[in-house]
C-alpha cells in the first residue's frame, strides 16, 4: 500500500492561495489563471486550470490540458504532459510523482529523485522517500540525497512529524525513535512502540518515555522542561508554546523557556513564527518576548501567517498586527480574507480583489 504525507489546503473558491514571500494566484471572473509577482499581475492561463499551489519562490499548477507546469522567476515552464500522480509545492520545493517515479522542482531544476517508490513526505526543504528496489529509505535535503535506513523490505516507518527542516520518526521494525537533523540522523530512544512528539523548524517537543519527563530537542541540543507530560503543546518554526499539567501557559522559544500565564488559555494557536491566544475573551499575541493585545473580543474571522495576524473587525475593515504594530488595511468593508505570508488578500464589492503587498494595495 503507497502512503504519502501530502499537505492539502482548501481555501474560498474565487481564489486558491497558500504560502508564498511575494506570490499569490487566483482564477478572475473568466476563470483565467492570474498570478501576482511583486506588485504586478499577469494572465498565465486563458482557460480555467485543473489546480496549483502556490510555493515560497514557484507556483506549480496543472493546466486545461493536463500538463504539469511551474512558474519559476517570472516565467512559465512546463515540466510534464501528461498529470501527475501527485503534486506538492513548498516554501522551497516543488515535489511530485508520476506513477512510482518521484521528481523533485528545485531552484530551477528537476532532479529524478526515485524510479521506484511507494511512500515519500514533503516538506519545506526536505524529501523523505522510500526506494522499493534498493530497499531503503532516503531523504533528498540541500542537494544532496542521504541514506536514512537500508534492508527494508517496505514502508519503514511506524509514525512520523516532519517540520520545514527536520524529521522525527519511529521506525517500523525495531520500535526506534529517531530525529533527522541537518543531515544527521540521531536515535533518540529504543523500544519504542508509542510516544508523544511533534516536529516543527528545527525543533521537536516529546516525552521521554524512560524518565517520563517532557523534553524538547532544538538546534542539535536536548532540554529537559517538564517532570511530566503537558496539556497540550504545538510546535512552529523554532519555538513551542504549551500548557503544562498544572495549567501554566509557557513558551520555549530561542532556547529558552518563558511563562507567559499561570492560567491556561481559552484558545491558543502557534503557526509559523506567530502564537495567538484568546485570554478572558481578548485575543492576544506573543511577539518579542511580550504579550500584545489585539482587540477586546475574538474576530470572527483572522488568518495567521509568518509574524502577521490579520482580521475582519466588528465594521467589517481588515486590520493587521505585523511586527509587534498594529496595522489598518482597509477602510473598505470586505467581503472575504485570506493571507500568505507577506501577502493580505480581500474581496470586497461584486469580486474585486485587492492584495495588500510590502505596504501597498494593490
Amino acid at each position: 500500500m503507497k502512503r504519502y504525507a501530502i499537505i492539502i489546503i482548501l481555501l474560498p473558491l474565487f481564489w486558491n492561495v497558500m504560502d508564498a514571500q511575494h506570490m499569490a494566484a487566483y482564477l478572475d471572473f473568466r476563470e483565467r489563471f492570474m498570478i501576482f509577482d511583486r506588485g504586478e499581475t499577469r494572465e498565465v492561463e486563458n482557460y480555467k486550470v485543473v489546480s496549483f499551489q502556490v510555493g515560497g519562490n514557484c507556483i506549480g499548477y496543472q493546466s486545461y490540458g493536463n500538463d504539469l507546469k511551474v512558474y519559476h522567476n517570472g516565467s512559465v515552464r512546463t515540466l510534464e504532459h501528461t498529470p501527475p500522480t501527485e503534486y506538492v509545492v513548498t516554501d522551497f520545493l516543488m515535489g511530485y510523482s508520476m506513477f512510482s517515479v518521484l521528481k523533485v522542482f528545485d531552484d530551477g531544476d528537476v532532479i529524478k529523485l526515485c524510479n521506484n517508490t511507494n511512500g515519500y513526505i514533503i516538506e519545506d526543504s526536505l524529501v523523505a522517500f522510500y526506494d522499493e528496489v534498493q530497499q531503503q529509505l532516503k531523504v533528498y535535503q540541500n542537494g544532496e540525497t542521504t541514506l536514512l535506513e537500508d534492508g527494508l523490505l517496505q514502508w519503514p516507518i511506524k509514525s512520523f512529524s516532519s517540520g520545514d527542516n527536520i524529521l522525527a520518526y519511529v521506525t517500523e521494525f525495531d520500535n526506534k525513535f529517531k530525529i533527522h537533523y541537518h543531515g544527521e540522523t540521531i536515535i533518540v530512544e529504543e523500544n519504542v512502540r508509542e510516544t508523544v512528539y511533534k516536529a516543527g523548524r528545527d525543533i521537536v517537543g516529546f516525552m521521554n518515555l524512560v524518565s517520563n519527563a517532557f523534553m524538547v530537542f532544538y538546534k542539535g541540543k536536548f532540554y529537559d522542561l517538564e517532570a511530566f507530560q503537558p496539556r497540550s503543546f504545538q510546535m512552529g518554526d523554532e519555538m513551542m508554546a504549551y500548557v503544562n499539567d498544572q495549567g501554566d501557559f509557557k513558551v520555549f522559544e530561542n532556547g529558552e523557556l518563558v511563562t507567559i500565564s499561570t492560567f491556561e488559555p481559552e484558545f491558543y494557536n502557534l503557526t509559523d513564527s506567530t502564537l495567538v491566544f484568546v485570554e478572558d475573551g481578548f485575543l492576544k499575541t506573543w511577539c518579542n518576548g511580550k504579550v500584545y493585545e489585539i482587540e477586546r473580543y475574538v474576530p470572527n474571522l483572522y488568518k495567521v501567517s509568518e509574524r502577521t495576524i490579520a482580521y475582519i473587525d466588528v465594521n467589517r475593515r481588515i486590520k493587521a498586527f505585523r511586527q509587534c504594530q498594529p496595522l489598518n488595511i482597509s477602510y473598505e468593508m470586505v467581503n472575504s480574507l485570506d493571507m500568505i505570508y507577506n501577502l493580505i488578500i480581500y474581496n470586497i464589492g461584486v469580486n474585486t480583489v485587492k492584495i495588500w503587498y510590502n505596504g501597498k494595495v494593490y
